[in-house]
């Protein structure tokens, strides 16, 4: 049976799906997410586009988002109650900031924070099993460390070639490569590429560059093991005669593999001190640290002293030796 495993660490949450022992969905939600999906805020109406169907919001504490649609009548200055829909994201390449994405709601909705994840993984009904420091590495015994190394490279492999996932400001771009026949290596591709969408939670525009098939029942083929394997809810084109094919997702937030491409620093640092914890011995720690993830930690002395407290230990910070 499907099963959550979860931890709450430092600096964020953790949870893995467990499907049959290995990792068919992973979730990280970082702690001070001002503007995580589900949160519902008053906002101030700032300026419609063009169009007049979507406007730029003030959100409470001074930053911009977008709301879509506008309520009827509302005009520029209005305070207008809001639902986060889509979290605020980083462009890969352009590193520009896309404000969060809200939808009104009724004036009498309560304000309420975002959902932790451990809450929103409650509401859905599945058994869930909490990893303490203390005791075994439930998530890295089912792959996890595999998972994020995935996220790093945006590299994973299947049986006879590699999936490369490279996130673009305008899409996710998928290149499948190999070294078996074109037509086998489709079919291999398919289901390994539906499973890592969901896996690394992967959404909006991605664009899949197939090998080139000549036969259009061959694309179809491949098309067919995509969709008997995909279990995201996507809408889909037919792969073209190039091999391509373009798939579009519900997006809330950054996946696994951009919110690494996003703060590769913040990524690596909590990644560290999650071993740090579960590191055994006694006497201090030593966190081997880079001079920008050294910078990081400064301006969140919460982290260490969340480390410190946790391991019952002193934490000496070095600097990294390469």
């Amino acid at each position: 049976m499907a099963h959550w495993l979860y931890e709450d660490g430092i600096g964020e949450e953790r949870a893995a799906l467990i499907a049959r022992g290995r990792i068919v969905e992973a979730r990280i939600q970082r702690h001070d997410e001002a503007h995580a999906v589900g949160a519902v805020v008053d906002v101030k109406l700032l300026a419609r586009s063009a169009g007049g169907h979507r406007a730029r919001a003030q959100l409470p504490d001074g930053r911009e988002a977008m709301l879509q649609p506008v309520p009827k009548g509302a005009s520029e200055g209005a305070t207008i109650r809001a639902e986060i829909v889509r979290e605020a994201m980083i462009e890969t390449g352009t590193r520009r900031a896309k404000p969060p994405r809200l939808r009104p709601v009724a004036a009498e909705t309560p304000l309420r924070a975002a959902p932790r994840l451990i809450d929103r993984l409650s509401a859905e009904g599945i058994e869930i099993t909490h990893c303490i420091a203390g005791g075994p590495d439930r998530l890295a015994e089912t792959g996890w460390h595999e998972l994020i190394e995935e996220a790093e490279t945006g590299q994973i492999a299947f049986a006879g070639g590699l999936l490369t996932f490279s996130p673009t400001p305008a899409m996710m771009v998928v290149d499948v490569d190999g070294d078996v026949a074109p037509r086998a290596l489709a079919l291999a591709a398919a289901p390994a590429l539906a499973q890592a969408i969901r896996r690394h939670g992967v959404g909006g525009g991605i664009v899949i560059d197939f090998p080139a098939l000549d036969d259009k029942a061959d694309r179809s083929a491949v098309v067919e093991a995509f969709d008997a394997a995909m279990t995201v809810p996507c809408e889909r084109t037919a792969i073209n005669g190039f091999g391509l094919m373009q798939i579009v997702a519900r997006r809330a937030r950054a996946s696994l593999i951009e919110l690494h491409a996003a703060d590769p620093v913040r990524w690596s640092l909590l990644g560290q001190l999650r071993s740090a914890e579960r590191a055994g011995g006694t006497g201090p720690i030593a966190l081997a640290l880079s001079s920008a993830e050294s910078a990081l930690l400064a301006h969140q002395p919460d982290w260490l002293d969340d480390l410190q407290r946790r391991t019952g230990r002193p934490v000496a910070v070095e600097a990294h030796q390469p």
